[in-house]
């Protein structure tokens, strides 16, 4: 059976709570049993919330600590944060699934099929992803955020030329700050890129440029500013011309693919990894970004309807973002040269017509 208590009892209770965190200066019960405590904070905004959170924790209420003019307010809101475990069984089903479905997608060809060609597509493509949610993984864990384990996600031929929707890590309860929001966030794109480019350089020079074939029977895949100065580099100004044009080795094509799930994953909307960097850099104010990104998305789609899907995605899932706990702590130097490199990395991998 619940506990009933009077307003005057709760907000003398979470008085006591931040005591020594946060000087009260006023409060607000709200109806809908919500209570806002509004205030100075008596240490580091940082230090601060990480003394009252467990104590408000332990009243029953979930902190939210934000600026307000010249104070600051704690909302407390009834509740708890979940507190869901990982079963690491599925997770290691569905890798194992993912890589079955990804070698197997990948050692298609026009010959038949060509075990080879799979691994080396599969260990590439497979890689990059890997690396990019142990980023996430090993970020959030550092930073005792509640992450779970990888979860990837098999789409095996003739459902997808790739074998895979990617994988993704679940985000068990809100981020701490727009710091930790940040740093995870970065990390996955990061660790990818990091692994993609000479994964992709290896996969070119392994490719051979060939004649194309009669057109209407073949694919053509889409340069970003990197994929293009690589093949330049290579293969020198010429390509592709005359109707000659770069057969990508499959560890290039696995290295291609994840080049451009890292781009897709650095749009700055919704709660996409770019999502969440701009949310860290804009607080409140990153949905407006969110917006102007589904019309650019919208705009994109005369060149690639891939990007119509993508839109439609971000204007029904990906406009608005979930709140931080704390808003009160702001960003470091370091923190704004990781948006640098998240935003480069961005503009060095996007590929506006990937497929065509």
């Amino acid at each position: 059976m619940m506990e009933t208590r009077e307003p005057l009892e709760v907000v003398a209770r979470l008085r006591a709570a931040v005591a020594g965190a946060m000087f009260v200066e006023g409060y607000t019960v709200h109806p809908d049993g919500r209570v806002s405590l509004r205030g100075q904070l008596l240490l580091p905004p940082e230090d601060a919330y990480r003394q009252l959170r467990p104590r408000v924790e332990a009243e029953g209420y979930i902190p939210y600590l934000r600026p307000s003019d010249e104070r600051y307010e704690l909302m407390a809101i009834p509740g708890t944060l979940p507190q869901a475990q990982d079963r690491p069984l599925i997770n290691v089903a569905l890798l194992i699934a993912t890589v079955i479905s990804v070698v197997f997608t990948g050692g298609l060809t026009a010959e038949g099929y060509q075990l080879d060609n799979g691994l080396m597509f599969g260990a590439a493509l497979l890689g990059i992803l890997g690396m990019h949610e142990a980023g996430h993984y090993i970020v959030g864990r550092l930073r005792g955020a509640r992450v779970s384990l990888p979860y990837f996600i098999p789409l095996p031929a003739p459902f997808s030329f790739v074998g895979t929707l990617g994988a993704v890590i679940v985000q068990r309860a809100p981020f701490e700050d727009r710091r930790t929001l940040l740093e995870i966030a970065a990390a996955g794109p990061l660790a990818g890129f990091i692994v993609a480019v000479p994964l992709f350089v290896l996969g070119i020079w392994l490719s051979e440029v060939q004649p194309l074939p009669p057109a209407g029977s073949y694919v053509t895949l889409g340069d970003s500013l990197l994929t293009r100065l690589v093949g330049i580099l290579r293969f020198g100004r010429a390509y592709p011309a005359d109707g000659y044009d770069i057969v990508l080795h499959p560890i290039g094509l696995g290295a291609w693919i994840g080049l451009l799930i890292t781009a897709i994953n650095l749009i700055p909307a919704g709660q996409l990894d770019g999502g969440h960097i701009a949310y860290a850099l804009l607080g409140r104010r990153a949905r407006y970004l969110s917006y102007a990104m589904i019309v650019v998305m919208l705009g994109l789609s005369l060149l690639a309807t891939t990007w119509l899907l993508w839109a439609i995605l971000l204007f029904f899932l990906g406009r608005d973002h979930p709140l931080p706990l704390n808003e009160a702590v702001r960003l470091r130097p370091q923190h704004y040269a990781l948006i640098l490199a998240a935003a480069l990395i961005f503009a060095l991998t996007f590929v506006p017509r990937p497929i065509y």
